[in-house]
């Protein structure tokens, strides 16, 4: 199935794809006036739609039908990741988790950060394709860069909180979390969190938490907590 964003659908209205989605649409798959295409609109939302204008630059569909809704009730994962050095790596990282489902991804600079900026237009291209890729029909929520210290102050609601650090006397992170209830995760960059990073952030209820014995790539360490997170919440 081929799935096409739309943020502005509406059931039983119309509603215009951008410039990219309708070249793919009109050049590639060569759709006519009157066929089916399947839109969803990144909320948790898919529709069934018809082709009523059709243009190489834009295309006007008519929205027949809800087919499905995401279930929102199910547990949010939150991952506070800090981007590496060489950008495609974080960049693999976004894909990854999205298609695993992670809800919401804050970049955060840590004292070893050695990335202070990121293009969040690019990173928020990456996450509609990963979504697209796996049938996601809510698109993850990017936040801007922020400092370690404004994250871990930042209130929250019931999740879990948790920071993955290379500490063997921690405790697992398949053990420390079980299912069941929202959680943030945080990620340090290459070379890790400092201790006085993790010291702030116990202080501020995140539990600390190991990822195993290997030394992981931060974002390998991103994809495997988001993998022990999803499988909790089988």
């Amino acid at each position: 199935m081929n799935i096409f964003y739309c943020p502005d659908a509406v059931l039983n209205e119309y509603c215009l794809l951008d410039e990219t989605e309708s070249r793919h649409i009109a050049t590639v798959l060569r759709k006519r006036e009157g066929e089916e295409l399947f839109v969803f609109d990144g909320k948790g939302n898919l529709f069934d739609t018809r082709i009523q204008t059709l243009g190489k630059k834009e295309i006007t569909v008519h929205v027949v039908r809800l087919m499905q809704v995401d279930d929102t009730n199910l547990p949010k994962l939150h991952m506070a990741v800090a981007p590496s050095k060489n950008i495609e790596r974080f960049e693999w990282f976004v894909e990854k988790a999205t298609e695993i489902g992670v809800t919401e991804i804050t970049p955060i600079r840590c004292k070893h950060s050695e990335r202070k900026e990121l293009r969040l237009d690019r990173i928020e291209k990456i996450l509609l394709g990963a979504c697209k890729q796996s049938l996601k029909l809510t698109v993850p929520k990017l936040n801007p860069m922020i400092k370690l210290e404004e994250f871990v102050a930042s209130p929250d609601s019931n999740a879990r909180k948790y920071i993955a650090y290379c500490d063997e006397k921690a405790i697992h992170l398949k053990t420390a979390y079980t299912g069941g209830s929202d959680a943030i995760i945080m990620i340090g960059p290459e070379g890790d969190f400092t201790k006085e990073e993790v010291l702030l952030a116990e202080k501020n209820d995140f539990e600390t938490v190991s990822l195993g014995k290997s030394r992981l790539r931060l974002e390998t360490a991103g994809v495997f907590a988001a993998s022990i997170f999803n499988l909790a919440n089988q």
